[in-house]
């Protein structure tokens, strides 16, 4: 059988593929709008010039010397004849007249001519900047051209009443702008697996505390569930005994009847103080502080374990040296202390010792707790505070406990101050 991923596995990896596809169209947003302004700009500038050259050739003002693409390929005569793959020239302009004949062939020189003779007149595009390839040799030049046609009353005799067509040379633009689409693609596609990488870094990093928050929910649900079900079932027993002796007194079945009111006891300890873990964690935990004089209030709370330790062979220690008042939530706080002292009190062995130390520095009360029961190993210490967690897994059956006393003050128990 196939086997399953885990919801925590499931989770990164629909994390992971979000952002995967959220990356990508990101970086190839981010790619098409340079790639279009890039190509926009090259255009824009390639236009600017021929409307400049159209302007130039209606006001009958000198045009600016072509721009050759090699000084080599004009002045050596030994040139090739055929164009080169860029284009061998920047710009030209070729004079048709209305039934679209070149009258300027000689002026474009043999070399040129060769290729730009396979432009034609096409009277529609006049005023249009337009794109033209022409193919001589088994080679293709690109241009950007306009179409202008020169009123009579223009006083250069070349252009006077004819069509003018301006052409740009795009060759090297095109070249320029295949470049750039390869390299921008190239780079975006690094830049989009770094930053991939980086975000499955991050992602694996933020979930570690989700995916921890989550397991420990998922085992307090579980733990929450066996704890319940114990006296549940031992509760179930008995009654379902008690059934079989219809005739039988209470007094006759004292046992039966203790022990489930022992597990009744036990599921209201454990229902109220799983919800204070409830109120806990939706921050709705009250506290109710209370001027209190220190020496008495501890004296009393700690009295009757004195008893309490003699009857079970144990003996106990009550150290209260604080003195003044303080403001502390009584109940929360004698909550604690019953908890710690009831701790103390199962896991010390007869003849064992125990002891509590309550002082005061500065404005802070200290409550020290003591006994010689086995103890808590330095790797268990972290984890006193965890839910339903326990050093020895088998007290819960010896002692009843079920490891959420100190879970339940794990929020306000280091914070008792006094003023």
């Amino acid at each position: 059988m196939k086997k399953q991923k885990k919801p925590e596995t499931r989770q990164q990896t629909r994390l992971f593929i979000n952002e995967l596809v959220t990356f990508a169209i990101l970086f190839a947003t981010l790619g098409f709008v340079v790639y279009f302004f890039f190509n926009q700009s090259i255009y824009t500038n390639i236009d600017q010039g021929l409307r400049g050259q159209e302007r130039q050739i209606l006001r009958n003002t000198p045009t600016p010397k072509m721009e050759h693409r090699t000084a080599s390929s004009v002045t050596d005569p030994k040139a090739k004849r055929s164009p080169s793959a860029s284009g061998p020239f920047r710009s030209n302009i070729i004079v048709f007249n209305s039934k679209g004949k070149i009258m300027n062939a000689a002026m474009l020189g043999e070399r040129n001519y060769g290729l730009l003779k396979k432009a034609q007149l096409i009277k529609k595009n006049l005023n249009k900047v337009e794109d033209l390839s022409l193919t001589s040799d088994e080679i293709t030049s690109h241009f950007r051209t306009i179409l202008i046609k020169v009123p009579k009353s223009n006083s250069n005799p070349v252009y006077a009443g004819r069509y003018v067509m301006v052409m740009e040379s795009i060759d090297a633009d095109l070249m320029a702008i295949n470049s750039f689409r390869s390299a921008l693609m190239v780079t975006l596609i690094f830049f989009w697996v770094l930053a991939i990488l980086i975000s499955y870094l991050l992602s694996r990093w933020s979930m570690g505390p989700i995916i921890t928050a989550w397991r420990k929910q998922r085992d307090f649900s579980a733990n929450a569930a066996h704890e319940l079900r114990t006296p549940l079932t031992v509760i179930q027993n008995q009654l379902e005994f008690l059934l079989t002796q219809p005739k039988s007194r209470i007094v006759d079945q004292v046992d039966e009847v203790s022990t489930a009111l022992d597990e009744v006891r036990h599921m209201q300890t454990l229902t109220s103080r799983l919800l204070t873990l409830a109120r806990s964690d939706s921050n709705v935990t009250q506290f109710n502080p209370q001027s209190v004089d220190l020496h008495p209030w501890f004296t009393d709370i700690l009295r009757p374990y004195v008893e309490i330790a003699n009857s079970q062979q144990k003996s106990f220690a009550a150290n209260v040296t604080a003195e003044g008042k303080a403001q502390l939530d009584t109940d929360l706080i004698r909550q604690l202390l019953v908890i710690l002292l009831d701790n103390a009190i199962k896991y010390t062995p007869e003849n064992g010792r125990m002891g509590v130390d309550v002082t005061r520095v500065k404005d802070t009360v200290q409550i020290a707790v003591s006994d010689t029961g086995a103890g808590i190993s330095d790797e268990d210490k972290p984890k006193v505070f965890d839910r339903f967690y326990r050093t020895d897994k088998s007290r819960n059956s010896k002692t009843g406990g079920n490891g959420l006393g100190l879970a339940s003050h794990s929020g306000w128990c280091n914070n008792t101050t006094a003023s």
